[in-house]
């Protein structure tokens, strides 16, 4: 069913969701596996389709933790929200606005699934400047694409840009792995 809802957003909108089909189990392993849960406290999921890495990252937490995810699909959200989790945080807007709710505070990690090739190179710039504001040193965006065209442009804005590959999804993914 969630495979379903997947495809009719992807023709809703293909160009916020990317892909015909969610990120398989092996991709989704492959983003957490930087993450050390013991010390995350604030964590920030961008485009999280319908939760496949969020019931992850909830299912490893700490009962403190925070996750503060960011869909810009409605429909999507819609289903996000059903996940009963207290330390879940959904946002119906844009993963560029995600400064104005952490007030103050840091995020551990970032992860993100947005499709970093269907957005213009302004909108991409202005996407990893406001995830770099928003980490705590130390902390580490962890971004999958189906291609390395952005890796240069990550690059030019984190100080450490490293490349996973995942060849059990569809279609295979990079996931990079960026710190400041």
């Amino acid at each position: 069913m969630d495979k379903l809802k997947f495809f009719k957003g992807f023709l809703k909108n293909w160009r916020a969701v990317g892909s015909v089909t969610p990120s398989s189990r092996f991709l989704l392993n492959k983003m957490i596996a930087p993450v050390d849960f013991e010390r995350a406290k604030i964590i920030v999921e961008l485009g999280p389709g319908l939760g496949g890495l969020t019931k992850k990252l909830l299912a490893r937490m700490d009962a403190r933790a925070k996750l503060l995810v960011f869909e810009i699909n409605p429909d999507f959200c819609h289903e996000l929200k059903k996940i009963n989790d207290q330390r879940l945080n959904v946002f119906n807007v844009s993963a560029l606005t995600l400064g104005n709710y952490l007030i103050g505070a840091k995020a551990d990690y970032v992860l993100s699934g947005i499709p970093l090739t269907n957005l213009d190179s302004q909108t991409r710039s202005t996407l990893f400047e406001t995830v770099k504001n928003i980490l705590r040193p130390n902390g580490a965006y962890i971004q999958f694409q189906y291609s390395l065209g952005a890796y240069r442009e990550l690059q030019s804005v984190f100080d450490q840009v490293n490349i996973k590959f995942t060849l059990l999804n569809i279609p295979p993914a990079f996931v990079y792995q960026c710190q400041i």
